[in-house]
C-alpha cells in the first residue's frame, strides 16, 4: 500500500495557508447571495495558477446546466485575478499550503433547439484539479482509479476520501476501492470493496464518502461499506437500503 490535505473553506473570503494541524472543520463551501452577474464560461480549461499567500473568495454565483444534470457555478478570485468558474456544489478545499482542490465548470455550445430544453446556460463540470502556485493538475493524474464524473470525493479530516474505479473490461465492470488521498502526508490508502458493473450516467450513484461514529462510509452502487478512519480497515459491508439506494443528490 502506497501512502501519498485539506480543511473544507468555512466561508466565501480566506487565505490559503493550511499546513496546521489544527485545520478548522468541515464548513459551508456552497456560495452565497452576490451581484447579479450573467457568467457565460469558459470554453476552454484555465490554466492560471493559485498564488502563494493569497486571499480568495467565491462570488458571481449562477446556474448551469447539460441535457442530464444541472447545478450552480461562482468564480473564484484571488484578490482581482480570477482563477476559474468552480462548482459549488463540490466547494474549494485548501490542501496543504498554497494549494487548493476544486472542479472547475465549463460551458459548452448547444444549438437552439437544445438550449431551448435546458433549465441553464449549457456548462458541465470538467475534472477536479489541484491548483498550486506552480501550476495545476486534475487528480486523474496525481491519483489511481480517480473518475471524475464518479469517484464522488468528499473532504473528511484534511484528506480527499474518493470511490476509486479500476476498469475491468469494455462491458462496464469495475473494481471498486475506498481511496484516501491525504497529500500534505505525502500519503494515499487503497482498500479494495468489490467489483460491480454501474449501468448509469448518475453522477451520485456512489456517494460522497462521509463520517458517521468513528468511520467512513462509502454507501453507493450495491452496498454501504463502513472503513475504520485509524487502520483503514473494512469494519462492516451490508446491502443498501431502499432509502440510501433512492437517496437524491447532495444539496449544496
Amino acid at each position: 500500500m502506497r501512502h501519498l490535505t485539506v480543511c473544507l473553506l468555512p466561508a466565501l473570503l480566506w487565505s490559503v495557508g493550511c499546513g496546521r494541524a489544527d485545520d478548522p472543520p468541515a464548513g459551508d463551501t456552497s456560495a452565497g447571495a452576490d451581484s447579479p452577474v450573467v457568467i457565460s464560461g469558459d470554453f476552454t480549461p484555465s490554466t492560471t495558477p493559485c498564488p502563494a499567500g493569497a486571499t480568495y473568495a467565491l462570488g458571481d454565483t449562477s446556474d448551469w446546466a447539460t441535457m442530464i444534470e444541472e447545478g450552480k457555478r461562482a468564480v473564484l478570485r484571488a484578490g482581482p485575478a480570477i482563477i476559474d468558474t468552480v462548482d459549488v456544489l463540490f466547494g474549494v478545499h485548501p490542501v496543504g499550503r498554497d494549494s487548493l482542490v476544486f472542479l472547475p465548470v465549463l460551458a459548452y455550445e448547444v444549438d437552439s433547439a437544445e438550449a431551448a430544453m435546458m433549465s441553464a446556460p449549457a456548462a458541465w463540470p470538467a475534472d477536479h484539479v489541484l491548483c498550486t502556485p506552480d501550476g495545476r493538475r486534475p487528480l486523474s493524474e496525481l491519483v489511481p482509479h480517480f473518475n471524475s464524473g464518479f469517484s464522488s470525493p468528499s473532504v473528511i479530516d484534511s484528506a480527499v476520501h474518493y470511490w476509486g474505479m479500476k476498469p475491468q473490461n469494455d462491458q462496464g465492470r469495475y473494481r471498486l476501492y475506498a481511496m484516501r488521498y491525504a497529500p500534505r502526508e505525502g500519503r494515499l490508502d487503497s482498500l479494495f470493496l468489490r467489483e460491480e458493473s454501474p449501468a448509469t450516467d448518475y453522477r451520485f450513484h456512489y456517494g460522497p464518502p462521509f463520517a458517521q461514529d468513528g468511520a467512513i462510509v462509502f454507501d453507493g452502487g450495491e452496498a454501504r461499506a463502513e472503513i475504520d478512519r485509524q487502520s483503514w480497515r473494512v469494519l462492516r459491508v451490508e446491502p443498501r437500503t431502499a432509502a440510501s439506494a433512492n437517496r437524491p443528490a447532495p444539496a449544496p
